[in-house]
């Protein structure tokens, strides 16, 4: 199932995956500052977009105590596809929230051939469904991929329960002011 409009707190229960493609927009501080609010949440970035500013901006906003709830949150991080399989399989099974940022980006190496990258999502896929067993988990997905990769876009969102997608908003473009008049 599709969903427009990127409000994953409810939807984020045990035993089930969300996807969210997503150029990580605003959704992903307030997700993880909300959950943080609520108690631990892990974070696996593999994209290197951890936004520890504006989470704490986030959290600031809503508590007085931002060094204490910052402490919920576990950031882990995967330069590379290898880095990830070992991420997530060393990850833990605890029972609170486990949000994966940027699972392909780290697919996006051009020295990983495409069967290789098909090998090793099967090994993330099955770290994720085993930690989708005792917690919430959801992925982001950056939308651009690789053309010779793009069957790992669609073995993720072939393996999710929901999907949600965003529509960017378009940025309204400035005029160019002219020092010269027409002629």
């Amino acid at each position: 199932m599709y969903r427009m409009r990127m409000n994953l707190l409810p939807q984020l229960k045990t035993g089930s995956l969300l996807v969210a493609l997503t150029n990580q927009n605003a959704l992903i501080p307030d997700l993880i500052a909300e959950l943080a609010l609520r108690g631990p949440v892990t974070v696996l970035d593999g994209g290197n977009c951890f936004p520890a500013y504006r989470i704490a901006q986030l959290i600031r906003r809503k508590s007085l105590q931002v060094d204490s709830i910052s402490k919920h949150i576990f950031v882990r991080r995967a330069f590379t596809c290898y880095q990830m399989v070992n991420l997530l399989e060393s990850t833990l099974l605890f029972g609170y929230p486990q949000l994966i940022l940027g699972l392909l980006t780290t697919f996006q190496d051009d020295q990983v051939k495409p069967a290789e990258a098909d090998r090793l999502l099967t090994l993330c896929l099955s770290h994720i469904e085993r930690l989708c067993l005792v917690a919430p988990v959801a992925i982001t997905l950056e939308p651009a991929i690789l053309a010779e990769k793009e069957f790992l876009l669609k073995r993720v969102c072939e393996q999710a329960d929901e999907i949600f997608t965003s529509h960017s908003e378009s940025v309204p473009q400035e005029k160019q002011l002219s020092f010269f008049p027409s002629t």
